[in-house]
């Protein structure tokens, strides 16, 4: 997901597979690793009830640098599900 998530960030359609290729193409796969996981959240209907798409997940990512200057509006979510 880190690469989904640089890719994204500068423009790349991660839908599908060329979005990929695009994106090491860039040379992203370098910057991947600036990514870090800052929340996941399991859907859950026994609990709060949450359902993303079929039993799905989100994922929220940050780049460190903004996770440091505390900069959440810059955040990416990734939704998983089956």
């Amino acid at each position: 997901m880190e690469l989904e998530c640089a890719g994204a960030s500068v423009g790349c359609n991660m839908g599908n597979p060329e979005g990929y290729e695009i994106a090491i193409e860039r040379g992203l796969l370098d910057h991947a690793g600036d990514w870090k996981l800052l929340l996941q959240l399991d859907s859950d209907e026994q609990g709060p009830g949450w359902m993303w798409g079929d039993s799905g997940m989100l994922y929220f990512w940050i780049r460190s640098d903004q996770l440091e200057q505390q900069r959440f509006d810059k955040a990416w979510l990734v939704l998983q599900c089956y």
